[in-house]
Order: structure tokens, then C-alpha cells, then sequence
């Protein structure tokens, strides 16, 4: 399904997340190649000769490990530039189906201080994005698939995600009831899935969908939310939904993010 993954990759703890979760996504997304992609960054041009070289020789030899552990095409690219922006030009080039980054931190104090490229990608990608957290919690790899779906037509997308991982696994799904956003056809859709899938649980969500969300998936151990997000393209667009930003923030599993 995602058969070309671009990874960002900065040689911290968070690559050893991602790198951790790819290792267990790749059979279950169809990932076939891998690009592992760092960027340095305006604010690191310090010595730059010196660091450049430093870093494509510590990427193409983590290119070469990761590629003979998955046993998939594994390519390096050291680039130039804001991290969100260059990863999504790599990604837009290479025609990648899909960009996985670690979300450094939860604190909004902390974003504001050293930003944060996760969620800049958020607002600005038009691919599919899969976040890990930086803290990731437990994981039980055969645990259900949660959906988490308002059944609006944002959610059409993910909802179609949903059912082709889904294969003869257990899913979950939580609808978050918010009335104006609802489509009748969407609804309808998500009823066929449900109807097809006879072991998929349905929780029904009227208040603090992310507090509720985060619960489930914590008890669950589940290894993958899936959520659709508006698709956007540029960095001035409005912040991302409330609820796919609170998600981003504060969900402890990881969570792959389909575009409208």
C-alpha cells in the first residue's frame, strides 16, 4: 500500500524510535523502498564541510544496516534546508507514497522554544504521514487497527486505509460524533466496512475525543492509529483540526495521518 517510505532521520533517540517501528511496519504497510533522509539545517551551518561529510558517511552506513535488517532497497540523501520543507521535496521528487518523522515532544512550551518539524508537517503535507512518538508507549503487534473517524468526508480516505490494512486482523474504530461535519455517505461506507469486518469493535465519542482516543489505544496497546487530516500544501495554512493536533500532541502509539 505504501510501497516507497521516505524516513527523516537526525541520529537522535527519535530516529531509534522510527527505525524501532519500521522494522515492524514494513510487512504491515507494503513498504518495498525506503529513502532515509537528513537534512541539515540553516541553524547547524557550523563548520559545514567538516559536517557534511561527517553525516553521509554515518547515513550511508546506516543505509547499508537498515537495508540488510528489512531486506528492502534502502537509499541515503543528505539535503539542504528547513527539515519539514526538505523532507516533503524529497518525498514530492521520489514520488514516495509516505513520510514517517519522530514527533520530538509533546509540550506546546517546548514547540514553541525549538519547533517542531512533525508538526509542520501536519500542516503542510499532502501525502500520507506517519508520526512516532517520541515516547513511545507499549505496543502489542497483535493488537487491532483503530480508526478514529468523525464520518465526515475528510475521513473518507483514512477509512479506505483502514479496511486495506485490515485484512483478517481485529480492527477498532471510534467515531466522535460531531454532528455538522457528518456525511450521510461516509457513514454508509464505514456501516459496509463494519458489516464486512464482523470482529471490529465501535466506540461512540461525544466529549475529549483525544483524552478517550489515547485511553483505548493505551489499553489496547494498538500498533497504529489511523486518522484522516484536511490536505494542505503550504506552511501558512490554518493550524491542523483540533483533534488531529491534540492526537499528534499527546497519543502515545503511533499514528499515521491520510490526507483528504
Amino acid at each position: 500500500m505504501f510501497r516507497h517510505c521516505v524516513a527523516g532521520i537526525d541520529f537522535s533517540a527519535g530516529w531509534d524510535q522510527v527505525h524501532a517501528q519500521l522494522k515492524r511496519m514494513t510487512a504491515l504497510l507494503g513498504i518495498q523502498q525506503l529513502t532515509l533522509v537528513h537534512v541539515d539545517e540553516p541553524r547547524q551551518w557550523v563548520h559545514r564541510d567538516v559536517a557534511d561529510a561527517a553525516s553521509s558517511v554515518r547515513l550511508e552506513q546506516l543505509a547499508r544496516e537498515v537495508q540488510a535488517e528489512l531486506g528492502i532497497a534502502v537509499q541515503p540523501r543528505l539535503v539542504s534546508g528547513l527539515a519539514a520543507t526538505a523532507l516533503l521535496e524529497v518525498a514530492t521528487r521520489q514520488q514516495a507514497d509516505l513520510v514517517v518523522v519522530a514527533n520530538r515532544s509533546h509540550s506546546r512550551g517546548r514547540e514553541l522554544v525549538m519547533g517542531n518539524v512533525a508538526m509542520s508537517l501536519v500542516r503542510m503535507s499532502t501525502l500520507p504521514l506517519l508520526i512516532v512518538p517520541f515516547d513511545l508507549g507499549s505496543i502489542d503487534e497483535g493488537a487491532p487497527l483503530l480508526l478514529v473517524t468523525d464520518n465526515s468526508p475528510v475521513a473518507s480516505k483514512a477509512r479506505a486505509c483502514f479496511a486495506g490494512l485490515l485484512g483478517a486482523r481485529q480492527g477498532r474504530v471510534m467515531i466522535v460524533r460531531r454532528p455538522p461535519q457528518t456525511s450521510l455517505a461516509e457513514a454508509e461506507a464505514l456501516e459496509a466496512l463494519l458489516a464486512r469486518h464482523g470482529n471490529t469493535v465501535v466506540d461512540s465519542v461525544d466529549t475529549d475525543p483525544v483524552a478517550q482516543v489515547c485511553r483505548v489505544a493505551g489499553e489496547i496497546k494498538t500498533p497504529l492509529i489511523i486518522l484522516g487530516k484536511r490536505s494542505s500544501n503550504a506552511i501558512d495554512e490554518p493550524l491542523p483540526d483540533s483533534m488531529v493536533e491534540g492526537l499528534c500532541r499527546q497519543a502515545l502509539s503511533p499514528l499515521l495521518l491520510i490526507p483528504s
